[in-house]
């Protein structure tokens, strides 16, 4: 299911930038809820390529004081570091890690 999982992701991130030449980076993260993200980061794209709960989405950047927050659709990914916070709608804040 992960390979799946990454596979889309990787899909996603090559058709929105199989014109454009950035550097991506891919991210594990495991949350205290038991939920389970694949995030790529594009440099320049200013998003989010996030694979969670078996659906792929694009969480465009927000401002943020600090790290980087990422949200679309009741959908919110906070990150600073290794750490991460995740917010889905009707559901309070769970704590994430790469890993």
């Amino acid at each position: 299911m992960a390979v799946a999982r990454i596979a889309g992701l990787v899909l996603i991130v090559l058709a929105v930038s199989a014109t454009m030449s950035f550097a991506q980076t891919y991210l594990q993260y495991s949350c205290e809820d038991g939920a389970q993200l694949s995030v790529a980061f594009v440099e320049q794209a200013k998003a989010a390529y996030v694979q969670l709960d078996g659906k792929s989405m694009i969480l465009p950047q927000r401002l943020s004081a600090s790290g980087a927050r990422y949200k679309k659709s009741g959908v919110t990914f906070w990150i600073k570091g290794n750490e991460a916070q995740l917010k889905r709608p009707k559901s309070k804040w769970t704590q994430c890690k790469t890993g």
